[in-house]
């Protein structure tokens, strides 16, 4: 299936890794890592050498690249999030499960994450969740009960915390509560229709329809379901790692277990 990379499956089949050189990709690489992508929902790649700028050309082969709505972007490359964690934070931004920018009316398809400095290796990893499973696992009444429901998600959600100190430094001054879409709860992906649970634990706040009580119920059974140990891969990361994902087809979650700096570059991608 696979002429000019190598995929090799993670564990329950949540994501996979993959042999190649990111620095020299053409359109046969491009395709096939869709591929893998599209069958797994996250990929990884170890030991690539990316400047900026070679790291904006690889993503742009995925699609329009998205400016992140709170923060300012790296100087000279704004489409580049520096997500980092200093030494005296308790606090990590974006911890606890979610999928990125949900709150927003086009919410990015695809999330690359690349590693400049990390902690020792099994520190600092970064939890995924398989929303593929996560959604062929429910039973056929509740597929039928979500099929055409709808969840209002928010800037505010209950991840909003974790992004405080990054916002002190360089927020847009944007006001989170100003940031709400609307989106279903399930997802196909156009490349393989694969179905998916689209529901951020980080973003979501409400299901339209429901009242109030049977909305927060709902929400709960979901979230305990999406997040079973059995649809998790756990990523550990090195300096020089790429991590690439559907945000339709994932939910990920970075463990907070360090108390040194980390940085890492993202790029998000509609």
């Amino acid at each position: 299936m696979y002429q000019n990379i190598k995929v090799t499956p993670n564990k329950n089949n949540v994501g996979a890794i993959i042999e190649a050189n990111l620095s020299n990709f053409n359109k046969e690489i491009i395709e096939e890592i869709k591929d893998a992508l599209a069958e797994y929902g996250v990929v990884f790649f170890r030991n690539q050498q990316l400047d900026s700028q070679t790291y904006i050309d690889f993503a742009k082969a995925f699609g329009n690249l998205a400016e992140y709505p709170m923060l300012k972007g790296l100087d000279g490359f704004p489409e580049i999030t520096v997500v980092e964690k200093k030494p005296d934070e308790q606090i990590m931004f974006g911890e606890g499960w979610h999928t990125d920018s949900t709150y927003t009316n086009e919410p990015p398809r695809f999330t690359m994450l690349y590693s400049i400095k990390t902690p020792e290796k099994g520190k600092g990893n970064t939890l995924f969740a398989s929303q593929y499973r996560s959604y062929e696992t429910l039973d056929n009444e509740m597929k039928d009960k979500l099929k055409n429901l709808k969840a209002v998600f928010s800037a505010d959600g209950p991840i909003s915390k974790t992004r405080k100190n990054r916002v002190d430094e360089k927020g847009t001054g944007i006001d989170p509560k100003s940031l709400s879409a609307i989106h279903p709860i399930i997802k196909e992906n156009e490349r393989n229709k694969k179905k998916s649970l689209y529901l951020s634990p980080g973003h979501a706040i409400k299901i339209c329809d429901l009242d109030d009580q049977e909305s927060k119920n709902l929400m709960q059974k979901l979230i305990d379901h999406q997040t079973k140990d059995e649809f998790i891969y756990g990523f550990e990361w090195e300096p020089n790692c790429l991590a690439l994902w559907s945000n339709y087809a994932v939910l990920h979650n970075p463990v907070n277990d360090f108390n040194i700096h980390r940085v890492m570059h993202r790029i998000t991608i509609q």
